[in-house]
């Protein structure tokens, strides 16, 4: 008989019910239940349900950006590259529920908020060098700002969490959706862009 991976069984656990339920309505002793696993063990490794939360979120990007780097180093096209990667992402958040993406963008969360902006250089700096290199080839405009360009991204992606838009589009993976569309082919649609 194998033996059990328990820290992974502990973060799988999680992770289902974190993406169903959200972070603050799951406690660890849901988690251990689900898990089939004590506190006690729980604790063995993991001090405490937000350090889960940052091992679980750490895995995921580590997950997102293998996958990522697959696509930007295949021999696709660039304009495929980037719809495979929005596609990517877009069914990343069709994975989780809204309330799970304001729980862990929540401010309260201190811990998991810096752990986010701990990691949002090397996205910006690889999202920057994606750009770069599509434009050094000539697969995008040459006069393109790529900073405004990634920034501007930074910010349309965040908006997510704007309570105004929210109300219209309270699903995220839709929201995402219809930004994806607009970036790529704005008020004129696809036809007339050929």
């Amino acid at each position: 008989m194998a033996k059990k991976d328990i820290p992974t069984e502990i973060l799988e656990a999680a992770k289902e019910l974190f993406f169903k339920h959200g972070f603050k309505r799951i406690s660890i002793e849901d988690i251990c239940n689900k898990a089939e696993v004590s506190r006690r063990t729980f604790y063995v490794y993991y001090e405490n349900k937000t350090d889960l939360l940052i091992q679980l979120l750490e895995n995921i990007r580590d997950e997102n950006l293998s996958e990522i780097f697959a696509i930007n180093n295949s021999n696709l096209p660039f304009p495929e590259k980037l719809m495979q990667i929005t596609n990517y992402n877009i069914a990343q958040l069709e994975k989780v529920t809204p309330e799970f993406l304001a729980d862990i963008n929540d401010p309260a969360c201190v811990e998991v908020r810096e752990h986010y902006e701990s990691k949002k250089d090397h996205a910006d700096d690889w999202m920057q060098n994606f750009f770069a290199e599509a434009q050094k080839r000539g697969e995008i405009r040459p006069d393109l700002d790529i900073i405004f360009l990634q920034r501007l991204l930074n910010y349309v992606i965040a908006s997510h969490k704007n309570e105004e838009i929210k109300k219209f589009y309270p699903n995220p993976a839709i929201l995402m959706r219809k930004i994806a569309d607009m970036f790529f082919y704005g008020i004129l649609g696809k036809e007339s862009m050929n």
